[in-house]
């Protein structure tokens, strides 16, 4: 629970940024360059070998034209992948404050590309920093070790600390000496979702969260710290808290995103050795999310992704595999299936019956959707892509559901003050990035990392105007004022 301040303090500083990832280092890193003289504080979780939480493990892909320009059509794109429920004042807000977000991030350093991704179909534009989401992190953490503004490595926030009015004046910390008290002009949660945390994912999301790892080391420090503290206060939520972005992974790596996502080129098949689902009803990156969805209701929660030897004259194709473990490899299906482990038979059958029923009305065009559809009986329909397993050596990857972010979260307003559910700011308490709630029924995809950076900078400027009005304008100004 919060806890009311008394004059104990251990530290002072005028903001307190809890998180090390795109929203908290674009905080930081604005709310000192907004007024240099600002006491800013950082505390990050990991280690310091290991900062930049999740962003660092991440593409770190962005639903950009150019390096400064969201897609044409983000607003209406967003709202209608969450059904309508996501706060289109937020996606619009999003939208006009990205140009000069991404103009600073280009002047801190940050190289951004249109590179080739890991779908090798898309549905819109995508760039991304050279190297991936570390270098966006460590640039920014450059530049914020030339300033004077203080990085506290291996602390976890544990208490937002409140005044007799209940406005946010510092955050009790933890770390191997024990707990500290710093004061605090404002506080910046930047800490991301809670997919590290298996309790609060169990309480959310539901029966066999257990079964969906983080994907990457920066996601099993997000433990839902941020959340819990502000909900101690009185913040409302948002997004959708059952569900979170989801990645099929192979299970046997440890690499950040270990994904395969030329699935649409094979078939999926579960653990009784049967196809469960269209593995191509749409480009890559508007199917794999529900790809790893449905994998995770599936018997044990795996899948497999098999091909044969066509698969590798796609284009591009070892984009898609970010697994840095071999694939599972025979001469012939009944091979594949026994090294698998799958029913004697099954995997054979399912195949035998998704090749006789692969259509040949259409050519095989692997850069659009072709209209070339298996619909073979007592199986799935595939809409596109369907061509006859032949080729060996065949191959397969198996695969699990895994947990990029979650989706339910803190509120905020567009000044990125956390606000109540009677829709009031708490004076001093600001939030960004994925530990603020803003998704429903689907990822809204490239977005992320874009709006932590976005909406990173507007609070770590109205954060450092609150605590020191000499700043700028007040708290509560039009967003990017």
């Amino acid at each position: 629970m919060n806890e009311t301040a008394t004059d104990a303090f251990d530290a002072e500083f005028d903001v307190v940024v809890v998180g090390a990832g795109a929203a908290g280092l674009s905080a930081a890193l604005t709310a000192v360059e907004t007024d240099p003289d600002a006491r800013v504080a950082v505390l990050e979780r990991s280690a310091r070998d290991i900062r930049g939480g999740n962003t660092r493990w991440s593409g770190a892909y962005l639903r950009l034209q150019d390096i400064t320009t969201p897609v044409s059509n983000l607003v209406d794109y967003a709202v209608g992948a969450s059904k309508g429920y996501a706060n289109r004042d937020y996606y619009e807000a999003l939208v006009r404050e990205v140009p000069e977000a991404f103009d600073w991030l280009h002047e801190e350093g940050v190289v951004l590309k249109n590179l080739p991704t890991i779908f090798l179909t898309q549905s819109a534009s995508r760039y991304q920093p050279v190297g991936g989401g570390v270098n966006i992190v460590e640039p920014l953490f450059a530049r914020l070790e030339a300033t004077d503004a203080t990085i506290l490595y291996e602390v976890a926030a544990e208490t937002l600390l409140t005044d007799a009015s209940g406005a946010v004046v510092g955050v009790r910390v933890r770390d191997a000496d024990g707990t500290r008290n710093l004061r605090a002009g404002a506080v910046v949660l930047a800490c991301g979702g809670f997919q590290g945390n298996s309790e609060l994912m169990t309480k959310y999301v539901g029966r066999n969260a257990y079964r969906v790892p983080p994907i990457s080391r920066g996601g099993a420090n997000n433990r839902g710290d941020g959340l819990r503290m502000a909900l101690a206060v009185g913040a409302a939520t948002e997004g959708q808290f059952d569900l979170f972005h989801a990645e099929p992974k192979d299970p046997r790596s440890e690499v950040a995103e270990a994904v395969v996502m030329s699935f649409p080129y094979g078939i999926l098949v579960n653990t009784a050795g049967e196809r469960f689902m269209d593995e191509a009803g749409k480009t890559v990156d508007l199917t794999y999310e529900l790809v790893a969805r449905t994998i995770l209701q599936q018997e044990d929660s795996i899948g497999y992704a098999v091909f044969d030897q066509q698969v590798t004259s796609v284009p591009g194709y070892e984009h898609a595999i970010g697994t840095d473990v071999d694939p599972i490899q025979a001469d012939s299906i009944e091979e594949l299936e026994a090294l698998i482990g799958l029913p004697a038979g099954s995997l054979a059958r399912t195949v035998t019956g998704f090749n006789a029923a692969c259509g040949t009305d259409v050519p095989f065009d692997w850069s659009r959707l072709d209209g070339l559809a298996a619909r073979p009986a007592g199986q799935p329909v595939k809409s596109n892509w369907a061509r006859p397993l032949t080729d060996g050596p065949f191959f397969a990857y198996p695969q699990i559901c895994a947990n990029v972010f979650t989706f339910g979260g803190v509120k905020t307003d567009l000044a990125a003050q956390v606000i109540t559910s009677d829709g009031h700011p708490i004076t001093g308490l600001y939030g960004a990035g994925e530990m603020t709630g803003l998704y429903y029924e689907a990822y809204a995809g490239s977005t992320s990392v874009m709006r932590s950076i976005t909406f990173g900078r507007i609070a770590g400027r109205n954060a450092v105007r609150l605590a020191l009005p000499a700043a700028g304008a007040p708290v509560g100004a039009p967003v990017g004022a």
